[in-house]
């Protein structure tokens, strides 16, 4: 009886210990993780919020700023669109003056632009862009009027810089397939000038060697 006496108490024992263990590990636990972390949680989670809120704002302008690059592209297009309308240079000459032939429902026979020239005066913008000009030959087939009405278009309504160097024009040679010709109607030949600053071009004023400081 007294050895079964010693087997229980020992094991009572050992139970005792582990639970003088874990209430000591608890005891450790509360006032050096669980009271520090409990106190610093508000900053800990005010710091996460501003760090959530930093992201969120960087996402955004991520976001804005790829929205404002396609906006600075779609004005940017419609700048160049614009350009092109308000200025007449060889690129957009040929639309410019084939849409009033076709309005005036005049025959072409040809359109032709020569090579441009830099204009002899030397006239340069504020900017140093140079004023050049460009030949173009223009043969067709119309009557009196559509024809002064050509003219008209050219030096005065086109917000080109035309200037009508030559005009040649007669009544045709008619053959008898010729017969349904209307007696106003006249062959023409035309040399147009058309000037224009050339952008693509800059002349950098020279810097004297006082200027330099040399």
């Amino acid at each position: 009886m007294a050895a079964k006496d010693n087997k229980n108490t020992k094991k009572v024992s050992g139970a005792l210990v582990a639970a003088v263990v874990v209430i000591i590990a608890i005891a450790a636990f509360v006032p050096t993780v669980y009271m520090p972390y409990k106190n610093k949680k508000p900053e800990m989670d005010a710091k996460h919020q501003e760090a959530m809120d930093t992201i969120d704002f960087y996402n955004k302008s991520i976001e804005n700023q790829s929205a404002i690059e396609a906006e600075i592209d779609e004005l940017t297009a419609k700048w160049d669109e614009y350009q092109k309308s308000m200025f007449i240079d060889p690129a957009t000459a040929l639309k410019d003056v084939n849409d009033a032939i076709n309005k005036q429902e005049i025959t072409l026979k040809e359109f032709k632009q020569l090579d441009p020239k830099e204009d002899p005066s030397g006239t340069v913008t504020a900017e140093g862009n140079p004023l050049y000009y460009q030949t173009i030959n223009i043969q067709g087939r119309c009557t009196q009027e559509q024809l002064i009405k050509l003219l008209s278009y050219i030096e005065e309504e086109s917000i080109g810089a035309y200037y009508v160097k030559k005009l040649e024009a007669s009544p045709p040679n008619k053959t008898a397939q010729d017969s349904d010709i209307a007696d106003d109607v006249l062959d023409f030949k035309m040399d147009v000038y058309l000037y224009y600053f050339n952008q693509s071009i800059v002349i950098k004023p020279e810097t004297s060697d006082t200027d330099s400081g040399s």
